[in-house]
């Protein structure tokens, strides 16, 4: 049978999933009194199937129908609708918009030209002619470009392959994940394969910045990530003048959701080759770690460096937890010769810990280990805790008492100089009272036993009264922009010790016979926007210290508006001079920050002067510089310059280091979607 043409104007058609039959029943009404009764047990009974029928089954029917708009749609026999002028057609999460169009219902099949624009819950495109279905979302793309919005990835060429939602093809193509008309970059090359969440293959392959060729390779394997996945990252870039210039080329190894690694090749023209691998993991029960190894064989120095850092944190407030922190180099001038950052750089010790603890409803016991490496050249090893057990009582409540403790053995070793083994108990109870003035006091009574080698007296033990008290008071006054708050305290600690003075093996061995009276007070500012300043002023007064009864003023201020600064100091009232100083001040005016700080120790001769700047001038630059200057040395111990440039779809940072010895360059380009793995 052959169907006559329809032609319309303005037309919104909805044509059903599957418009093959229509059942229509012819009935007579009104119904006779046996049928009224007839036709109401029947409506009852199947009422059930029509609720069902009109809220689950026409639901459905609405997400496969296709609706049509256009300015004219014809229909003819071959099962088409050919549609012109502003046309849409839209089925479940799928629009496509376009000059013309024509859709045969029987196979989903659309054939569209002119302006084409496809969208769909992943991608958007953008094509002068298509050929695609809509059950299937494949089909060709002509002119086209792709555009898969969650990761702004961006797919140009004449003729592009769609099969199924993320899979691309196209015998010549470019890839970016730019913008602008004219991209950044791009890679452009043959037979270019795009699989999203998994990779980009290609062949014949340029590199264009601005469109302008700058590198070539036979072979493109880039990762178009949605998940992690396996592949080389982007290479680091460096010059020192002590190492020569550096080329560090990362592998990533997805090896599951839950594990990671990470091969590292370094290469310094000057040193050697050095070689590294990390290895990550996250498991149950707040189980997660981090361990790295690294080897180079140095042709300069005539060494073999080795470092190695592992990190397992397995905590539990229930059951038995733990971590483990391990940090060891074979040589102690490694830092100073291969890292940049100055906090690593100056670091005196190096620790390791281990602990195993178990925890109950208001205590633990635990297990730990402790292992120091000095950096400092040709000093002593330091003392090692191997190991040490453990039992914490937390403050557990006993009338109007507070009863609290520990208790712990512990091994100490070390190669030269005295070491053993020590015990030491420590019960304390707690007692408070009073409201507007508290009163807050504690006794405790300690034993420590020891079992010493290399010492004058191998079997020795210290017994130990403490009492301390504390008085506290808090007065404030609003003002009308601020409210002040002060807060005076005097305290006593009263301290008897034995007469045997062991090794010192940690601060246990510090405390001594006392009788210190302490003076405190706290100032605070607080306006509505929060705390503005604290001020703390403090001395002490210990009768048992000679003719020098009088200990340090200890001055701490913070304020946190309108200009952020830290400061902690050590005045010596006897010698008149300050013992220590540490102080931190920031600010910031329109998109430049500045800060600077002092170190300065008189026992240990650390006079050190940092100061930097931070501009801002507009959203994609940053500039960073830093300058460490050491007055106990007179001079300067490091220049550091840091620009990042962050685009669109692009960023790169330059980093400068100057030291008195040495002179560093590092570059490093991020390509946005690319970086994570790279393969060429």
């Amino acid at each position: 049978m052959n169907y006559p043409f329809e032609k319309l104007r303005s037309l919104k058609s909805v044509i059903p999933a599957r418009p093959e039959s229509f059942f229509v029943t012819k009935k007579r009404f009104p119904p006779s009194g046996n049928d009224r009764k007839c036709f109401i047990c029947l409506f009852i009974y199947f009422l059930p199937f029509i609720l069902h029928i009109l809220f689950i089954t026409t639901a459905s029917y609405a997400d496969d129908q296709t609706v049509i708009t256009s300015e004219t749609l014809e229909y003819d026999q071959n099962r088409n609708y050919i549609a012109k002028g502003k046309v849409k057609i839209e089925r479940a999460d799928t629009v496509i918009e376009a000059d013309e169009l024509i859709y045969n219902e029987q196979t989903s099949d659309v054939m569209a030209s002119g302006n084409i624009q496809y969208h769909d819950n992943d991608v958007t495109i953008h094509a002068g002619r298509a050929e695609l279905n809509l059950e299937t979302k494949s089909g060709t793309v002509f002119d086209a470009e792709v555009f898969y919005k969650k990761d702004n990835y961006r797919i140009s060429g004449k003729e592009i392959r769609k099969t199924g939602n993320d899979y691309y093809s196209s015998t010549e193509a470019t890839f970016t994940t730019c913008d602008a008309l004219v991209p950044a970059w791009c890679f452009k090359g043959r037979d270019m394969n795009a699989a999203v969440g998994e990779a980009l293959t290609a062949k014949d392959v340029f590199f264009r910045i601005k469109n302008v060729p700058v590198l070539y390779t036979p072979i493109l394997w880039a990762p178009i990530l949605t998940e992690r996945k396996t592949g080389f990252l982007f290479p680091f870039f460096g010059y020192s003048d002590s190492r020569g210039f550096q080329l560090n080329l990362p592998f990533y190894w997805a090896i599951s959701e839950s594990r990671d690694a990470t091969f590292v090749l370094d290469e310094y023209t000057k040193r050697g080759l050095g070689t590294g691998i990390e290895y990550r993991y996250i498991g149950l029960g707040n189980m997660e770690g981090k361990w790295w190894g690294y080897h180079i064989r140095d042709n300069e120095l005539r060494k073999d460096f080795f470092e190695f850092r592992a990190l397992h944190i397995q905590r539990s407030t229930e059951r038995m937890g733990g971590y483990l922190n391990i940090n060891f180099i074979n040589e102690k001038d490694y830092y100073r010769e291969y890292k940049t950052d100055l906090q690593v750089r100056t670091n005196r010790f190096l620790e390791s810990t281990g602990e195993i603890a178990l925890p109950f409803s208001n205590s633990r016991a635990y297990l730990l280990s402790q292992y120091w490496i000095d950096l400092k050249e040709d000093s002593q090893d330091p003392l090692q805790r191997l190991p040490e057990a453990g039992y914490v009582l937390n403050p557990t409540t006993a009338g109007p008492f507070w009863i609290s403790g520990s208790t712990s053995i512990a091994n100490f070793w070390r190669e030269e100089g005295v070491y053993g083994q020590r015990l030491d108990v420590f019960p304390r109870i707690t007692h408070q009272f009073g409201e507007n003035i508290t009163v807050l006091q504690s006794l405790g009574l300690r034993e420590t036993a020891y079992s010493l080698h290399r010492g004058e007296d191998d079997s020795l033990h210290r017994e130990s009264f403490e009492y301390s008290i504390l008085g506290h008071v808090r007065l404030l006054k609003k003002y009308a922009s601020f409210t002040h708050v002060i807060e005076p305290s005097l305290g006593y600690t009263f301290i008897t010790n034995s007469e045997h003075s062991p090794a010192i093996f940690d601060s246990t061995e510090l405390f001594s016979k006392t009788s210190l009276l302490s003076l405190s007070l706290l100032s605070r500012f607080i306006s509505d926007q929060g705390e503005l300043m604290v001020l703390r002023v403090s001395q002490g007064f210990d009768s048992y210290q000679g003719d020098r009864p009088f200990l340090p003023v200890l001055l701490d201020v913070g304020i946190k508006r309108p200009l952020p600064l830290r400061l902690g100091t050590a005045y010596n009232v006897h010698t008149g001079k300050i013992e220590s100083m540490n102080s931190d001040v920031s600010m910031k005016i329109a998109e430049i920050a500045f800060l600077a700080g002092q170190r300065y120790n008189r026992l240990t001769d650390v006079n050190t002067f940092v100061a930097g700047i931070g501009i801002h001038p507009f959203t994609p630059l940053s500039m960073d510089g830093k300058i460490w200057y050491d007055a106990e040395q007179k001079e300067t111990r490091e220049i550091s310059l840091n620009i990042t440039y962050t685009s669109q779809c692009w960023g790169i940072n330059l980093g400068f280091v100057k030291r008195p010895d040495d002179f560093s360059v590092s570059f490093l380009i991020e390509l946005k979607g690319l970086t994570k793995a790279l393969k060429i």
